[in-house]
């Protein structure tokens, strides 16, 4: 692994080649007090990981590590600090990880596995990327193969439905009378039949160009897709979510990337009644988790990361009163008054529609907060 040091301080960039050498056998290609990032920039393209002090009186570590990703962009960067505040400006630099001076060797270990599994995933990424279809069925319906993403012409609406029925019971057997019964339900057997072999050919042509990828065959008087070395978008996001560690400073940015996979409801613009109960999940599965994010920027006092979250929850979900009342209270502490009355009527709006009242204690906090702005404009 090459590896770059910067730290405007010669003894702090022995010590940390040191700590480094005792984990791991690192190859340190080069050590650096200067910001002249143009005389090294061949380094840098040959590095693996770069190890930046952030606060250094000759140097702007976050400015440096923009220079640096113009450069190389995704070369994983690990922010050493003494200053546990700069610790989310590096992540939003989309640092990897972040180190405490002085760097203990426990922390440093846990540094380096997180840059060894990363530079592996990226590594097993580019492989799957040669020769790997993506399906994307959160937001547009697309299929993606290397950086190409297509939209099917399907023959038919049933043609489209049946493939994505299918796709939705991947590797599950559906039978014919099931597929009959989603398509035709109002025609004779035999009239049906005749017609869901025409609409399976339908989906074969349409598919064809991804016959390596996608197969769907008739078993047991019924019908299976099966795909190879294919990913539904909507599945990985999923695992992603459920393999991702515990929310803390280190891994916010971590969870924030898995939220970006989600870029919309499962088969948005599809008013299949089949497709509403996952759809439902998904969402609330989505809902739950920008809470525990906008939370987290809530309770350490990050009230714009939180601000964010809690507006694209507000999108989703308007009627639920403790997002937008967390945003009154962000919008009163900014001094955003017009904010915080167009969140309070957004919200008694949407829990109209509902025939549901302003709870006791938004409204009591809301007149309140009206009361003491009317006496601060009385004072000027």
């Amino acid at each position: 692994m090459n590896i770059i040091l910067f730290d405007d301080e010669p003894l702090a960039l022995d010590f940390l080649e040191h700590q480094l050498k005792i984990v791991r056998n690192v190859n340190i290609i080069g050590k650096y007090s200067h910001a002249n990032i143009n005389e090294i920039s061949e380094k840098i393209k040959k590095s693996d990981v770069v190890f930046l002090d952030i606060k250094m009186p000759s140097l702007n570590g976050l400015k440096l590590a923009e220079k640096i990703a113009e450069i190389k962009p995704h070369l994983p960067i690990i922010f050493v600090t003494a200053y546990d505040k700069y610790a989310l400006h590096a992540f939003e630099l989309n640092a990897l990880d972040y180190l405490l001076k002085p760097v203990q060797i426990s922390r440093l270990r846990k540094t380096m596995d997180r840059i060894e599994s990363y530079l592996q995933y990226n590594q097993v990424q580019k492989n799957e990327n040669m020769h790997h279809l993506a399906i994307n069925v959160l937001g547009e319906f697309t299929f993606q193969l290397h950086d190409d993403k297509e939209i099917i012409a399907w023959r038919t609406t049933n043609a489209q439905e049946l493939f994505l029925y299918l796709l939705h019971h991947q590797g599950t057997i559906v039978s014919k009378s099931e597929l009959i019964e989603l398509l035709f339900p109002n025609l004779k057997v035999e009239k049906a039949t005749s017609l869901l072999y025409v609409t399976i050919y339908q989906v074969r042509q349409a598919i064809s160009k991804y016959n390596s990828y996608i197969s769907v065959r008739n078993i047991q008087n019924g019908y299976i897709l099966k795909l190879s070395d294919t990913s539904i978008d909507k599945e990985v996001w999923e695992q992603e979510l459920n393999i991702a560690p515990a929310i803390d400073i280190t891994t916010i940015e971590h969870h924030e990337q898995i939220m970006s996979y989600y870029n919309g409801s499962y088969l948005n613009g599809f008013d299949y009644i089949w497709v509403e109960g996952e759809r439902y999940r998904l969402e609330k599965l989505w809902i739950k988790h920008a809470r525990e994010i906008a939370n987290y920027y809530m309770k350490h006092q990050y009230f714009e990361e939180a601000a964010k979250w809690f507006v694209k929850l507000s999108d989703v979900a308007p009627e639920d009163e403790e997002v937008n009342f967390n945003l009154m209270k962000i919008y009163a502490s900014k001094g955003y008054g017009v904010l915080v009355d167009h969140q309070y009527n957004q919200l008694q709006n949407a829990l109209a529609e509902f025939n549901l009242p302003l709870s006791d204690e938004v409204v009591e906090w809301y007149r309140r907060w009206k009361s003491s702005k009317s006496i601060k404009n009385k004072i000027k």
